[in-house]
Order: structure tokens, then sequence, then C-alpha cells
């Protein structure tokens, strides 16, 4: 009888140092799935690999063997020896493993749980391998009712619902004061990682118009470089803010380098435009007493953490619902198993 299976490591079981070794970039895919597909104990297989994930999926009639030529193919296509990745590995066959794909299709197995990357990297995962004919009758069957419950999941829960990221945080703030980011101009003061991220973020939801400055010219030139954007002089900030939707700030600076006075001249002409400060500085950058202004929104890393932390308890609240609802897809599958058995159903009852 055909079983589904799937062994593989991810951010909960292997560290970076190990999952990077075991990674399939777009080049090694096709001649490893065509490489998997010659051991006799593997009918038909998938292969998932992202940045927190390598799971290889299969479809077999001996279980036992089929895990165990897919660690050797790990091992041989890779050039790793077996020992030093065979702890951190997971295998789940049958019912197991089906649950196991719908959790990952409903990102309740993400690092960030509510994530929505991981469903189109399913997605991709499984349309590559039906293309080379790697996947057959059992793993579409499963992958399609995994790539149903992640729809059925994101419909009937909030599980995405809110930033729980300092970055998206920032986005969903930004997006409530201004509602559509589009050509929104950002000021970049400083060049920290999170910055970074923030602007990115803020990039990808469309502000184009992007300045950076630093102290160090050369570091807002690397910055700016990454956006499309334009280097600004450092002593030249107030000038440039006149003309800014958002600011985000994250320096060293011991002292506030963005001052009450400051803001308030600037808005002082203008009395209807709005701008966004995101304070990502330790010590703070801005003075607090800014976000008294008209039209000024002031937020910091603690403001922002507090919004991550509270979107965080929502979506492990909206997590258990969707466990429910992969609990009820399962129950009904496996109480319809005669009759789907027989038509191929990639999984036979534990």
């Amino acid at each position: 009888m055909m079983e589904t299976i799937v062994l593989g490591l991810s951010h909960k079981s292997a560290p970076i140092e190990i999952r990077e070794k075991l990674s399939f970039s777009a080049k090694t895919l096709t001649p490893a799935l065509l490489s998997l597909n010659e051991y006799p104990s593997i009918e038909e297989s998938i292969i998932l690999s992202t940045c927190n994930r390598v799971e290889i999926y299969a479809s077999t009639r001996d279980t036992e063997k089929a895990i165990d030529n897919i660690e050797d193919f790990l091992s041989r296509f890779h050039k790793i020896e077996a020992g030093l990745f065979r702890e951190c590995l997971y295998s789940f066959s049958g019912r197991e493993a089906l649950r196991h794909l719908f959790r990952v299709a409903s990102s309740l197995d993400s690092m960030m749980v509510g994530e929505t990357q991981i469903f189109g990297q399913l997605k991709d995962a499984f349309f590559y391998a039906k293309d080379l004919s790697c996947s057959g009758k059992t793993l579409n069957r499963s992958f399609t009712e995994a790539l149903k419950i992640g729809k059925l999941v994101r419909s009937q829960t909030q599980i995405g619902k809110g930033a729980v990221s300092i970055s998206s945080a920032a986005i969903e703030l930004a997006k409530e004061i201004f509602e559509n980011l589009k050509d929104k101009k950002v000021l970049i003061i400083g060049a920290g990682k999170i910055a970074e991220l923030a602007v990115e973020n803020l990039y990808s939801k469309g502000a184009k118009t992007v300045l950076v400055a630093n102290r160090t010219f050369e570091k807002a030139k690397e910055l700016a470089g990454l956006f499309g954007g334009t280097a600004v002089k450092f002593k030249d900030i107030f000038e440039y803010i006149e003309d800014t939707d958002i600011l985000i700030s994250s320096t060293s600076a011991p002292h506030f380098i963005i001052k009450e006075e400051h803001i308030k001249k600037i808005m002082e002409k203008d009395k209807d435009r709005r701008l966004f400060l995101i304070d990502l500085g330790l010590p703070r950058n801005i003075a607090p007493e800014v976000n008294k202004i008209n039209g000024v929104y002031l937020y910091n890393i603690d403001n922002l953490n507090e919004i991550c932390e509270a979107n965080l308890k929502e979506r492990l609240s909206e997590a258990k619902k969707a466990e429910a609802l992969i609990e009820k897809h399962l129950e009904r599958l496996f109480s319809q198993a005669v009759k789907p058995l027989k038509e191929g159903l990639l999984v036979c009852p534990a």
C-alpha cells in the first residue's frame, strides 16, 4: 500500500550551519529530484527547501527503506557525512506526515507563526516536482489537500493579522497614518540594520523616494544604493525633513539629535502636513516632546515592541483555531479512507 512520508530538518531541529549545507538551490533542484527518484523505494518525491527548512516528501511502499534512502541521498548529493546531520532529522509517515504537511502549509511550523511566504514556497515546490513528473497521484493529492487547508486557515482565522517584527510594525503604523504609502518620501538618519529592514519593507509597499544621511557619507551612499536612494549630508537633515513623510532614525548618538524646536519650526510652515517619525536609536535619537506637535507621530523601539508582542499573542491564539481546523480536515479524510485509498489517496490511516 502506498504511503506518504516526509524526512527533513528545520530551524527547530538544526542550526543554520547544517541547514545551509543541505539546502537546494534553484540550479540543483532538477538534478536532485531526478536523482532521488532513481532510488527503487521512492515512487514520487517533492523537495521543499527554504532558508528555515529542507524537507523531502515521498510516496513509498516501504517506509523504512525509503527513509534510509532519503538520508543516503542527502549525504551523497551534498557530499556530507550522514553522521553530521542525522541527529537533526525528523521523519513522519502516514497520518503524521499529512498533519505535518498541513501545519507547514498553514505556517504553524514556521519561525514566525502566521507568515505567508511558506505557502507560496510549498506551492512552488509542488508544481516544480509535478512538472518534472516526480510528483504523481499520491503526492499530488496530498499537496492539493495541503494547499486547500492552508487557504482555509487564512480565510477562517486571523493567524496572519498584525505585525510581529519591528520593521513590519513600522509599516503597519505608517499605513494607518497615510493609508497609502505610494510615492511617500523616506529619510533615514544612520545606517543601522533595523532601519535598513524597515525601509526595505516600506519601499516594498510603495515608498519610492529614499534619502540617507549619516555622519560618514560613504556609509550613507552604501545604504542609499540598496534602495536606489540618494545620500545626503548629515548637516543638512533638517532641510530635507521639510519635504519628508517618513523619517527613520537609527544612530548611536548619546543625545537627542532631533528636538522639539526643530520639528515645531518645520511643521509651522504647513499646518496640514503629517510627519511619521520612527526612532530606532538606543539611546533615543528624537526627543519625546516632539510627539506633542500637531501632525507628528513619533514611535520608538519600545512602542513597536509592544505592538509586536500584542500581535504575536493574538496570532498564537488564532493558531489554536488553525490546529483545530487541521484536525477536523484530517478526521474527514481518514474517515473516508476506504474510498480515497482506491483512488490513490496519499496516505493510509496510521
